[in-house]
């Protein structure tokens, strides 16, 4: 059977999931709220795969809960893998801090706070959602169609995987440690490999057009030390620890560091272009503001980017 909505949610916060399938019910959104649980040393139930992948909308219900709970990590994960034509939606129950490889995998989405939407509000966002003729999107909105990022949401569909099996694994198996060993490394060399390729298409001669492959690269990179944290917390209680004592403060800070010039420096080309666009009113130099308001975006958010770029817009 097919649902408008999968429910992804810790058995903890059953009032509010009730609540919510509920709501959906009486406006007639189907969905999908799993109140049997997952026996103990089960794997990845073939039920609730199956029904992710034919759901529209994956809706986890965010909370200090949710983020103890392996089941509901492994549901999002699998959702990222294999949700092809619908959306992923945080909604956010509580004010307690996401979990960092959680935050890295819903940072591209949308997400909705109980505190601005209650329960009984929730079906009128979800409808505009289902009413959209959008199909392929995250967080309820279209993804860019511009191809960087279409490779890194692959790239981190393809990891997800990888982590998803590691999450049902038996940590106090020494072989399987030695196998979270070589993963764990193999992340490790690959975000070293990425920022070295990042270095060297910002020495090619024409950076403009190398910009995004150089921002996709270091946001790989960054990505490939964020699983590779991931699977050192799976060993953080066992004997196994000494295993992965590898050190990644350095790597980590010369990526953080080159996306940090990167960033101000894509932010000092914007305004410059902006100043000389409200001068000239060139259309091409409007144009280069944009471009240049874009690459500093891609790299984080910042309002007083958003506010030049509005302006532009007008």
């Amino acid at each position: 059977m097919k649902y408008d909505v999968f429910i992804s949610y810790s058995r903890k916060d059953s009032e509010t999931a009730d609540l919510i399938c509920s709501a959906f019910t009486e406006v007639g959104i189907s969905c999908f709220i799993d109140k049997e649980g997952i026996g103990g040393g089960e794997n990845f139930p073939e039920v609730l795969a199956s029904t992710i992948d034919s759901s529209r909308i994956f809706l986890f219900l965010a909370s200090a809960n949710s983020y103890k709970s392996k089941f509901t990590k492994a549901e999002i994960l699998y959702a990222f893998n294999h949700l092809r034509s619908g959306c992923i939606i945080p909604y956010i129950l509580d004010e307690s801090e996401m979990p960092a490889d959680l935050e890295f995998l819903l940072g591209n989405v949308n997400w909705i706070r109980k505190t601005a939407c209650p329960p009984k509000q929730l079906p009128a966002e979800i409808r505009k959602v289902l009413d959209s003729p959008d199909t392929g999107t995250i967080g309820g909105r279209k993804v860019r169609s511009r191809w960087p990022l279409r490779i890194l949401l692959l790239a981190v569909a393809l990891s997800v995987g990888v982590l998803a099996a590691i999450l049902f694994r038996q940590n106090g198996d020494k072989s399987a440690a030695l196998q979270d060993y070589k993963q764990f490394e193999s992340w490790i060399d690959r975000s070293d490999s990425l920022l070295k390729e990042a270095a060297r298409k910002g020495a090619m001669p024409n950076t403009l057009e190398t910009t995004s492959e150089q921002i996709l690269d270091l946001q790989s990179a960054e990505a490939a030390l964020c699983l590779s944290d991931s699977i050192k917390k799976l060993h953080a209680a066992d004997e196994h620890i000494a295993l992965f004592n590898i050190n990644t403060d350095a790597l980590r800070t010369s990526i953080s560091c080159k996306m940090d010039s990167m960033f101000v420096a894509w932010s000092n080309y914007a305004k410059e272009s902006y100043e000389l666009f409200r001068i000239t009113g060139s259309p091409s130099e409007r144009q280069n503001a944009l471009d240049c308001i874009n690459h500093a975006l891609s790299i984080r958010p910042d309002s007083s980017l958003e506010s030049l770029k509005q302006s532009l817009n007008k």
